[in-house]
């Protein structure tokens, strides 16, 4: 388990810094059917700077897809209504307290430890 987490701990920000690379060097436009399309992917280009090949219609469809998320209200709610019981009895089952409120199980105390100069 800790060397998942070590390799998360790497993977992710290096995934995240890649795709947000991607995303700024890579950015193209088309222009199909007077509807225009920006993305981004690495591409080769021609000498006025744009991509060599163009995309069929099936790309397309793909790049749209990959990079749109859609979901509905009550699909929204439904994620919502399940979340809440459950951090409900968590909280409720194991709540937090912080170490510095708690020096006596089932006691407050805000008072500060003895000082000497």
């Amino acid at each position: 388990m800790d060397k998942l987490r070590t390799y998360l701990r790497i993977a992710l920000p290096v995934l995240f810094i890649s795709y947000l690379g991607c995303l700024i060097a890579f950015t193209h436009v088309h222009i199909v059917n007077g509807v225009t399309i920006v993305h981004s992917h690495p591409y080769q280009k021609n000498d006025d700077g744009t991509p060599k090949e163009e995309h069929n219609y099936a790309e397309f469809q793909l790049l749209h897809q990959l990079s749109t998320i859609q979901i509905s209200g009550a699909a929204f709610a439904h994620v919502l209504i399940a979340a809440l019981p459950t951090a409900y009895c968590i909280l409720t089952n194991r709540p937090v307290y912080p170490a510095h409120l708690r020096p006596v199980l089932g006691r407050v105390s805000l008072r500060a430890p003895p000082f000497v100069f």
